[in-house]
């Protein structure tokens, strides 16, 4: 069969070439070349189809695509979309190409996805999540199974969008990212904001009696502001982390505070 240099990469391939991403995208990461190794695990169907009556060129391909790489790997889709577009075409003649676009768009897409598919979503469903978890419901957990499964999904448009647009969609993206990521940043503020209280149970132990009246020490810090304790836990250890206090200390130093105030009866 005689290979055309425009022929189409039939649509089966470039299915096995997202999938082969999706499920192996991380499983081979290392401090090397991070994905570099899973990026030509899930191209090769591609390369083999293009390169498939060109054994040197397929070697070399494979090769390229062992070179570092780096992203977010819920959008790397959109430059797998890319990086067979063009090299269906141009195949070896565009090598620099497609290296310079991988390397080009893995930094910027890493920031956008990051941001959009991991802290903002994981931030303000894992908060709604953990919050039904602790009350008892199990809807928590199916509501981060069903937010996780549509993070992913949005591979396929991603893909879809990186094959068919080219680079329309990162300039596009890129011009509206300051507005979006600010909107729900602040949304997911609130939201943290608001379960505080009822997340962190804190609970003063001692009481104060004077003749025949008691009062316990929680109702006049609820007198004061209801969540206090709470909140000046959480401005405690938000002034530590911005101090580059690790988090595996303060986990360690608030189970010890815990444990100490507990024996001496001061938190129940």
């Amino acid at each position: 069969m005689k290979m055309n240099n425009n022929e189409i990469t039939p649509k089966k391939i470039r299915s096995k070439v997202l999938l082969r991403w999706i499920f192996t995208s991380s499983v081979s990461s290392n401090y090397e070349k991070m994905q570099a190794l899973a990026y030509c695990y899930a191209i090769l169907p591609f390369l083999k189809f293009t390169y498939r009556n060109d054994e040197d060129g397929l070697q070399q391909a494979a090769k390229r695509h062992l070179q570092f790489f780096n992203t977010n790997p819920w959008v790397a889709p959109y430059i797998f979309g890319l990086n067979i577009a063009i090299e269906e075409k141009e195949k070896n003649n565009a090598a620099d190409a497609v290296s310079s676009i991988k390397s080009g768009l893995m930094g910027p897409l890493a920031g956008v996805g990051d941001s959009l598919c991991v802290v903002i979503p994981w931030t303000i469903f894992g908060a709604i999540a953990a919050n039904m978890a602790i009350d008892g419901s199990p809807v928590g957990i199916f509501l981060w199974i069903a937010v996780s499964v549509a993070i992913k999904l949005c591979s396929f448009p991603l893909f879809k969008a990186g094959y068919f647009s080219g680079t329309k969609l990162v300039n596009a993206l890129e011009s509206k990212m300051k507005s979006i990521t600010k909107g729900t940043s602040i949304l997911g503020l609130m939201v943290v904001g608001g379960l505080i209280s009822t997340v962190i149970r804190t609970t003063v132990g001692f009481s104060f009696v004077q003749g025949e009246i008691e009062m316990t020490g929680q109702s006049i810090l609820d007198q004061i502001m209801p969540g206090l304790l709470p909140a000046a836990i959480v401005a405690i250890m938000y002034y530590l982390l911005g101090k580059k206090v690790k988090p595996t200390y303060l986990i360690l130093l608030v189970i010890a505070i815990s444990i100490v105030l507990y024996s001496l009866g001061v938190l129940k």
